[in-house]
């Protein structure tokens, strides 16, 4: 089966499952051809400079996928597919329904290619030529320690984001709506998801904190989440170690949808998530000092306000490696530089042909039998 044809095959599939954000073809055919230079250089050698390279993309991919959200686990199977590669997936018990759900939706000749395992396997581990893995630093570490040096490795460790207003003159409905959208979307649990809105110490706050309270009110009517008993704890001590400290709450009591808090710190704390937003006033003059817990582990910056310039590459200094309008925080492009990286590129190697004479010309696409 060529390039061409699993992209044919997955496109459907990923119509089915929109928080992928890939709408067709186009888009699958985009994502190699970034990545490779060209989708044929999966089947054969294509122009490289003066000469010819082929890309090799691994036999066996063994994915360790996080607990958070399922989208991560779709798309890393979306990609090892594409490549043509066995996908071997490690699933917490958390996303394991979610899943088989994308594996079922495969057809017969890709679904074969995914294997979902409820636990760490040695030998299945051992038999992979390429090791994928999301979660914490720490499991980064262990699992990397674990593999080969000639054995491809990916590690996609913490991140956090955060929504940059800065100093804004008259807020409005449209930014607060935009920003409930980040808030509320995965109910705050991805490393997409805002841990706080910055602001400069002059912006008035009564007029933004009470656009803010109409739109993570409705945002909550319109997507409720059910909390579990461990949710709840999480948000309630978030709301009573902020009035003990005498910051400025507001919240939806015990419907526990959402919880507003203005704080006042020296250094950056991440939110416990669940729709807790976190205001923090910060003077330029020290905003490196406050972000730096986040040095390394900055992912996405929301822009809900004026952006100097000395500030975004304060930011890309710190890591972030994704600017997007607020509102649209859990939804990058199907290009988008995942920690900074080129989607897909990490996971080949090269072979160049040099000399004279042609290399052997890529496959034509198949037939309906693979």
């Amino acid at each position: 089966m060529t390039a061409a044809d699993r992209i044919e095959r997955l496109a459907p599939v990923c119509r089915l499952f929109p928080e992928l954000g890939i709408s067709g073809p186009e888009d699958l055919r985009s994502l190699l051809a970034a990545a490779l230079g060209s989708i044929e250089a999966l089947d054969g050698f294509v122009r490289h400079g003066s000469g010819w390279s082929r890309a090799i993309p691994p036999r066996r991919i063994y994915h360790v996928l996080a607990s958070t959200l399922p989208v991560s686990g779709w798309r890393s199977l979306l990609e090892g597919l594409l490549l043509g590669s066995d996908n071997l997936l490690q699933c917490p018990k958390e996303q394991r329904g979610a899943l088989f759900r994308f594996r079922a939706a495969l057809p017969p000749a890709l679904r074969k290619k995914a294997r979902i395992l409820p636990a760490y396997s040695e030998d299945f581990f051992a038999a992979a030529d390429a090791v994928v893995v999301f979660g914490r630093d720490q499991t980064i570490r262990h699992f990397r320690s674990r593999c080969r040096d000639d054995r491809i490795f990916v590690g996609y460790g913490h991140r956090a984001s955060l929504l940059w207003a800065g100093r804004i003159g008259r807020p409005t409905p449209a930014l607060a709506e935009a920003v409930a959208r980040d808030v509320g979307a995965y109910d705050q649990a991805g490393c997409l998801s805002p841990q706080c809105l910055l602001l400069d110490p002059a912006t008035a706050l009564s007029p933004l904190t009470e656009l803010l309270v109409r739109a993570l009110s409705r945002e909550a009517q319109d997507h409720p989440v059910r909390r579990s008993a461990w949710e709840a704890a999480r948000i309630r001590e978030a709301r009573t170690v902020a009035r003990a400290l005498g910051w400025p709450v507001w919240d939806d009591g015990e419907r526990l949808q959402w919880t507003l808090v203005v704080r006042d710190l020296p250094q950056f704390q991440p939110s416990c998530g669940h729709r807790v937003l976190y205001l923090d006033a910060v003077p330029e003059a020290r905003l490196e000092h406050w972000l730096a817990p986040l040095a390394g582990h900055l992912s996405t910056i929301g822009i809900a306000g004026p952006l100097p310039a000395a500030v975004r590459k304060l930011f890309c200094r710190l890591g972030a490696s994704r600017f997007c309008p607020a509102g649209r925080m859990q939804h990058p492009s199907p290009l988008w530089h995942h920690d900074g990286r080129t989607p897909l590129a990490d996971l080949v190697r090269w072979v160049d042909w040099e000399g004279p004479g042609l290399p052997p010309a890529p496959r034509r696409r198949s037939g309906p039998g693979g």
